[in-house]
């Protein structure tokens, strides 16, 4: 089979019910011709020459409507375009019909109302127009002049081809009117029925952080506390053994150990219970690099990290330190990703928001690591969940959470085998939307100083 003929039976089914009833009554148009060739002959005088002439007309119809939907079977997407040009041919094929079929008085000369009826509701007022007009411009030459009908019957004639193109052409834009507005419900529809399902999983996330709230509360006071007691006599017994005693290594461990359990009762508490942020005017920019700077302190080898910053982003007002932190989380997952090496991409942009209106400032984080299985996306930021051995589940929950806290949203995409991007966006206030410059400070010293005290719940 070859292609031509497998794109046949595809173009069939791909054509819209209006499409495929144009493509039917042009079938019904052949088939009216070739019971017309049977029967003229018994009810009128029989005409070689015309007969042979309308024969012949029906065969050109039947080529150059095979030859246009062949045209857009091969190339699509010019069924429109085809199907004006369809028009013109359709007018000059009624015109010859009914000028050697008896000119004025040949019925077939209602094949205009047909087509013209069909243009005005397939494309509209415009085009209906316009198949009227030319069709009342070429029916007073069907036949000869003065017109044998009289002057009053042929007006009356063309004049009823300008009313039905208007009419249905009238009436097609209403009801086209009506299925863009519907179409655009549908769409308002369907954002809102988004909305509302992010509003409920928003509230069963709130109800699930209310219970962790409570726990968490019960496990500080129950383990922080002998925590800190057993660290401390841990530090005293060290102080007691000399420097080279074998023990001290198993001290050490032993004070890691606490030390880790008291950073997952840290997270536990941060996440259930978060600080206020205090909101301070900053440039994205500067709060990216400098979180990039503690990056390599806990990184492994072979990692190339590439920065793409756009100049000029508009300040935002958010928390340095819970910005600092939502960043450096999201960077450790990216790290532990690739165990062995790869390329870890930061980026930067102004663009137009995407659900919404005004812009957003966009952070790109990708990594080449393994990726993410499908069914874990949808539960990457879910509390308590991890693929990891060791791993609390807490990082990248923490940072939704705080890109929610500053009015943004955090999104994930990954391809298992060629890594993950994540991407945090912030909206611009209206009043902000002119681009700072990068050479004038976006922000007052207390943003250093902010982001130069130790961060909360961050992943060593």
């Amino acid at each position: 089979m070859t292609e031509s003929s497998r794109r046949l039976p595809e173009f069939w089914s791909g054509l819209d019910p209006a499409d495929r009833w144009l493509a039917a009554l042009r079938g019904v148009a052949l088939l009216g011709g070739a019971v017309w060739g049977m029967v003229h002959p018994l009810d009128h005088p029989f005409d070689h020459e015309a007969h042979r002439q309308v024969v012949w007309l029906f065969l050109t119809f039947a080529a150059y409507s095979a030859l246009l939907y062949v045209i857009n079977a091969l190339r699509p997407g010019r069924l429109l375009l085809l199907y004006r040009i369809a028009m013109v041919l359709d007018l000059a094929f009624i015109f010859v019909l009914v000028r050697i079929t008896g000119g004025m008085a040949s019925s077939f000369y209602l094949a205009f109302y047909v087509l013209i009826a069909l243009h005005a509701f397939y494309f509209g007022l415009a085009t209906g127009g316009i198949a009227a007009l030319l069709a009342g411009l070429l029916y007073p030459f069907v036949d000869s002049w003065p017109p044998p009908i009289g002057l009053s019957d042929l007006g009356l004639r063309v004049g009823f081809f300008l009313l039905v193109g208007l009419c249905m052409g009238g009436l097609a834009e209403r009801e086209h009117r009506e299925r863009r507005l519907v179409e655009q419900l549908n769409r308002e529809l369907q954002e809102k029925q988004h909305h509302l399902t992010e509003a409920q999983e928003q509230l069963i996330r709130s109800d699930r952080l209310a219970t962790v709230g409570e726990l968490a509360a019960g496990l500080a006071h129950d383990l922080r506390n002998p925590l800190a007691g057993v660290s401390g006599a841990l530090h005293v017994l060290a102080g007691q053994l000399p420097n080279a005693d074998p023990r001290q290594a198993l001290l050490a461990e032993i004070q890691s150990q606490i030390a880790r359990m008291n950073k997952t009762l840290t997270d536990l508490l941060w996440h259930a219970r978060p600080p206020t942020p205090q909101y301070l005017p900053l440039n994205v920019n500067e709060v990216v690099e400098q979180t990039l700077w503690f990056l390599p302190m806990s990184s492994g080898t072979g990692i190339e990290i590439l920065k793409r910053f756009q100049p000029g982003l508009p300040p935002l007002r958010l928390d340095p330190n819970l910005l600092h932190q939502a960043l450096l989380n999201v960077l450790v997952n990216a790290r532990q990703a690739m165990p062995n090496g790869g390329q870890l991409t930061v980026g930067t942009c102004l663009r137009q928001n995407l659900i919404g209106k005004g812009k957003v400032v966009e952070v790109a984080i990708s990594d080449t690591g393994v990726g993410i299985l499908e069914e874990n996306l949808r539960r990457i930021f879910q509390p308590f969940f991890t693929t990891k051995a060791q791993g609390t589940g807490l990082g990248l929950a923490i940072a939704a959470r705080i890109v929610e806290q500053h009015g943004g949203r955090i999104a994930v995409e990954s391809e298992v085998g060629k890594g993950t991007t994540f991407r945090i966006v912030f909206p611009v206030p209206a009043e902000d939307r002119a681009p700072a410059h990068d050479d004038a400070p976006a922000t007052d010293s207390s943003l250093e100083q902010s982001l130069a005290k130790p961060s909360r719940g961050i992943a060593p």
